[in-house]
């Protein structure tokens, strides 16, 4: 009978020596048979909504990230513009001398 079991792959061992030997071989971990949890991997209701609720949590935070990026992107374009048209050189002093040109006429 088996009584023990690997957790990263079907390798089933009748004694503990070859778990053991298993385990140092490939790395992996075994456990005994009546820990194991069911065949299949089914998960519990709860363990699926955890899955899911970090699923959208993970998704919501790149979101957020992407979002903030993108809107300090628009900030910094927005501050070297108004640091443009504050300029002597800048847009002010064009708008000024266009007004004036314009009243001559």
């Amino acid at each position: 009978m088996t009584d023990y079991v690997c957790t990263a792959c079907p390798f089933q061992a009748d004694g503990l020596e070859e778990l053991q030997r298993h385990s140092v071989e490939t790395g992996h971990v075994g456990i005994c048979k009546s820990e194991a949890p069911p065949a299949g991997g089914k998960l519990s209701k709860l363990t699926k909504r955890l899955v899911v609720a970090q699923g959208v949590t993970l998704t919501a935070l790149g979101a957020s990230v992407l979002a903030g990026t993108y809107l300090y992107a628009k900030w910094q374009g927005a501050e070297a513009e108004n640091a443009y048209l504050k300029s002597p050189s800048g847009a002010g002093r064009n708008l000024k001398s266009h007004d004036k040109s314009r009243d001559k006429e």
